[in-house]
Parts: C-alpha cells; sequence; structure tokens
C-alpha cells in the first residue's frame, strides 16, 4: 500500500467514528486499489450489486474502474452514462437513510456537462453530492498519474457544499468540521456555495492572488478573457500579432511572447492578443512561469485520459497582474537574470579550457552571489505568505510580545516554541515570526529587538531551554529582510524521534493548527511515526 492509499483508510476510518456510521462495505471493482483494506477494516467486501441483495450500510466505499463504455442510464435508459456511473447508482439503494456512499470517480463526473446532468439526474432520486473530497497525490503511482476525486454521497442535501484534501494529518478535523458545519479552509475542510465551486486548483488559485494583493497592494485579479484583444487557433500557421503569447493546447512546453520561440506545432497552441495598456505579452509568460502561474495552466486541463486546454478554459483563466510600470521592471530584470545565466555558462566554459583562471572566477562569482542569495530568500518567504498558514507554514506577528499589552509573555513564545515541535514531530515545515494571520508583513523590530545577533541568541535560548540542543540539526533559522522589515524564518526537518516542548507537552502540526495529543491519541501517534 503506498502513502495515498493509507490517507483514505485512516480519513475513511475517522469519518465512520465520528458520524457513529457502524456497518460498513467495500464496493470492490477497480483495478487500481484505492484504499488499505486492513487498515479501514470493513464489515463486508462485495465484487458487485444487484437487486437480490437486500443488505443495506451506514457507509460504503465504491472503487470504481475508470474509462468504462457507456450504456443506457438506470433511470433513464434514452440517456448514457459511463458504465461504472450505473454501478455507483446501484450502490446508493444500498446505503441506509443516514449513510454515506463515498465514491472514486474520474473529475468529469462534477465538472463535464454530462456529469452535471448525471448528479441533477440522482438528486431526483434523493441522493445528493454533499462532500467533494480531492485524493492524495500520486495515488496510484507508478501505474498511471491520473488522479481521481472522492465523492461522498448522501440521501438528504445540504445547503452548501463540503469540500476538503484528505491528508495523513487532518481526517479528524475534517469529519468534525463536517458534522459541525464549520470550518475555513480547504486542508481542513470549508463550506462553499455549490454554484461558485469549480475546481480544488482554482480555489488555491483564488486564495493565492488574494496573498498576492495584500501583499502587493496594486496587483490587479483579471480573468484572461477581460485583458485578451483576441484569443486564436489556427490549423496551419499563425499571423505574427504585436504583444501576444502563445500559450499550448496539449503537453507541457512553455509559454512564450514570442511566435519564433514556439518549438510545437501551431495547430496546437493558443495565440492570444493583449491590451498592451493592460499587461505586456513579455510579462505574461513570466508569470506562466511562476509557482502560481504553473498552478493556474494546470488547472486549465480537462479531460481524464489526454489532458487539453478548451478555449472557454483559457478565457475564464485568472491572472494576477500589476501596473504597466512594475511589469516593465520585472521583464527587464528578468532579461538581467538570463544574461548572468548566459555570464555563468561562459565562466563555465573558461574554466573548463583553462583551469588556471579558477581563482579569478572565484572573485567575479563572489561579487554577484550574494545579493542573488538575498534576493532568493525574500521571494522564498513572499511565496510562502502568498499560500497562507497550512501544514506546513505557520505565521506568528511576534516571539516574546504581547501586542495587546506591549509586554513579554511566556505564553505567546510558547505558541511559536509549540508549533516548531509539531513540525518536528509531523513531517517538518516553516515558521515565520513577524507576519501577521492575515499575511502583513509586520516584521519584528517591536518584538524587544535590539539587534540581529541578539534577537537571534534570544530565539536559541528559548530552543535550547524547551525544545532541547538535540534538535538543532532539524532547526534552521535566520533573520531576513521582507519588504524593508525583519522577519525570522524558521525552517524544521521532520525529527526520527518524538519531540516534546518543555519535556512532557507533545504536539503535532496538522492543517493548518498544531494539536496536543495526550493518552491513548499520543500512543497510537508516536507508533505510527516514529520507528525508535
Amino acid at each position: 500500500m503506498n502513502k495515498g492509499q493509507i490517507q483514505i483508510g485512516q480519513f475513511l476510518r475517522v469519518f465512520s467514528e465520528t458520524l457513529g456510521l457502524k456497518k460498513t462495505a467495500l464496493l470492490s471493482l477497480s483495478s487500481f486499489e484505492s484504499v488499505d483494506k486492513e487498515q479501514m477494516q470493513f464489515d463486508e467486501t462485495l465484487a458487485e450489486l444487484n437487486k437480490e441483495y437486500e443488505k443495506k450500510f451506514d457507509m460504503v466505499f465504491a472503487d470504481l474502474p475508470f474509462g468504462m463504455r457507456r450504456e443506457p442510464f438506470i433511470y433513464d435508459e434514452n440517456r448514457k452514462v459511463n458504465q461504472s456511473w450505473n454501478i455507483l447508482t446501484k450502490g446508493l439503494e444500498k446505503i441506509n437513510p443516514n449513510g454515506t456512499l463515498f465514491a472514486v470517480i474520474e473529475p468529469a463526473v462534477y465538472f463535464s456537462k454530462q456529469g452535471k446532468d448525471f448528479l441533477v439526474a440522482l438528486e431526483t432520486k434523493g441522493y445528493f453530492a454533499n462532500l467533494f473530497l480531492n485524493a492524495p497525490e500520486k495515488l496510484y503511482q507508478p501505474k498511471t498519474a491520473f488522479n481521481p476525486i472522492i465523492i461522498g454521497f448522501q440521501n438528504h442535501k445540504t445547503d452548501t457544499l463540503f469540500i476538503a484534501e484528505i491528508d495523513n494529518e487532518n481526517p479528524l478535523l475534517i469529519a468534525n468540521n463536517f458534522k459541525e458545519k464549520k470550518g475555513d479552509n480547504i486542508q481542513n475542510g470549508k463550506w462553499v456555495d455549490r454554484k461558485t465551486f469549480v475546481t480544488f486548483q482554482k480555489a488555491k488559485i483564488e486564495n493565492e492572488i488574494g496573498g498576492l494583493q495584500t501583499q502587493y497592494k496594486d496587483y490587479r485579479h483579471y480573468r484572461l478573457s477581460e485583458v485578451a484583444i483576441c484569443i486564436n487557433l489556427t490549423r496551419e500557421s499563425f499571423n505574427d500579432l504585436p504583444n501576444s503569447v502563445y500559450i499550448p493546447k496539449i503537453g507541457t512546453s512553455k509559454v512564450v511572447s514570442s511566435i519564433n520561440d514556439i518549438r510545437i506545432k501551431h495547430q496546437n497552441i493558443f495565440q492570444i492578443q493583449l491590451d498592451p495598456e493592460l499587461v505586456l505579452s513579455e510579462y505574461l509568460a513570466l508569470f506562466y512561469e511562476s509557482d502560481l502561474g504553473q498552478l493556474i495552466l494546470s488547472s486549465l486541463s480537462t479531460g481524464s485520459f489526454i489532458p487539453n486546454i478548451t478555449k472557454s478554459n483559457i478565457e475564464d483563466s485568472q491572472l494576477a497582474i500589476p501596473p504597466i510600470a512594475e511589469q516593465k521592471i520585472l521583464i527587464h530584470t528578468n532579461q538581467k537574470l538570463k544574461e548572468l545565466q548566459d555570464t555563468v555558462n561562459e565562466l563555465k566554459s573558461e574554466l573548463s579550457l583553462n583551469p588556471k583562471s579558477a581563482n579569478t572566477i572565484l572573485e567575479k562569482f563572489d561579487s554577484i552571489v550574494s545579493p542573488l542569495k538575498k534576493l532568493s530568500s525574500e521571494d522564498e518567504i513572499l511565496s510562502l505568505i502568498r499560500k497562507g498558514e497550512n501544514k506546513k507554514s505557520e505565521f506568528k506577528q511576534t516571539f516574546s510580545k504581547n501586542v495587546h499589552t506591549s509586554k513579554k509573555d511566556k505564553e505567546i513564545e510558547k505558541s511559536s516554541l509549540k508549533n516548531i515541535v509539531g513540525f518536528l514531530n509531523a513531517e517538518g515545515g516553516t515558521l515565520l515570526i513577524g507576519v501577521a494571520d492575515n499575511g502583513e508583513i509586520t516584521g519584528v523590530e517591536d518584538d524587544f529587538f535590539k539587534s540581529n545577533d541578539k534577537y537571534l541568541l534570544n530565539f536559541k535560548n528559548a530552543l535550547n531551554t524547551k525544545i532541547g540542543s538535540e534538535f538543532y540539526p532539524l532547526i534552521d533559522f535566520d533573520l531576513f529582510q521582507v519588504l524593508d522589515k525583519h522577519v525570522l524564518r524558521v525552517t524544521c526537518k521532520p525529527s526520527k524521534k518524538a519531540c516534546f516542548y518543555d519535556g512532557n507537552e507533545f504536539y503535532v502540526r496538522t492543517n493548518p493548527a498544531t494539536d496536543k495529543l495526550e493518552g491513548r491519541q499520543l500512543i497510537e501517534y508516536v507508533k505510527r511515526r516514529f520507528k525508535e
């Protein structure tokens, strides 16, 4: 079993316990196993369902096959659906009135017209899709890179849709947030308007663009159709239009701003001519190279097995665009970085041909590497802030100062230190001190800050006292200047042995919280997590 299968099994077990779903069944029909059966311990495993099978269950997990032929729909013979969708329909008939059926299924069931019509038809029969869960990444690798979604069906319709990402650290939070109708982020589960939810990726994109607008007040949020003069396709070759970008319909080729840089057939590309008063083509090509840009491009692909981008998806795609003056600065900076790369390549060539020039090359290198490191660290921290708090990142405005009383507060210190313990006991992560919960960079200057050295020494002493010097090798911390403020970045690697705050309090990082474990929960987690 791989990690993803274990995560799904853990989620199902916790969900059934939290909601009191006692009688469970596995409908196992897929050639890909999506769940760790031993971990979940279903009451029954079924290879098929028919009308003669009268048993009903509180929870059914339907592990459905993909790519099956189409056949007449059980509820409407004049309509054809994927064969697996008919199997899902039969499974729904086997859940109790307050039960839940989870189906592992291709995303098209929600994101295509055919799938939406199918879900509407199920609603007329009293079956409602109330939960949408993003399956763990690489669930079926190395067999296939295809990733499904998991939909939870029930016999009543909730006012809003519950969405979440299954993760091995957060099943209890997801289950509780669903049961108690709360939650405010995808990692732990949140309730969203059924009409506005499109995909998990787009929900993440909106979050990151919101973060950009918090950090950079001049950034504006556009749809691509709002900044495009025209979006063209061709069966032959494009004419060269000014201020245009070229986005591949299929594959992973780079977005380029010059027709001369296209490396695939023009038939497989969108040509988008842009309004020069809003966005420059070189900036947009650069934007698509960023993590956010790559996330946006990946979110546009449709099709279960041969992903491709449609024109409507391109038109509706989201962008974050600064003013033209700033775009020009970014374009100029990128050009300088390319020149720097060319210089590095020349130095490599010079070194291979004349090894005696090594000292001269090192002097040139040292003169440029220091400012680049500073720029890189600042950008990395800004990127973390844009993504918001999650399983692997936490923000604290101060380390010692209570902003309400303006005095030192041991509980404020503990709040940071217990997060470090939580990262060590989970999968690692980054704590940023000098950043408010909303992503505003406040800096540590007002946090009893006298100098870099004294601030870092005070932090190191706190680590030694409350966590222990044996964990130093796993904790890297330093002060960085970010938008003219000092931010303390603390990077933690996962520990191979259990770490306790002040020798007796055990914390573990979840999404995006740090939970204290005690008693049985603590024992079970330590047994599962640590080898020593």
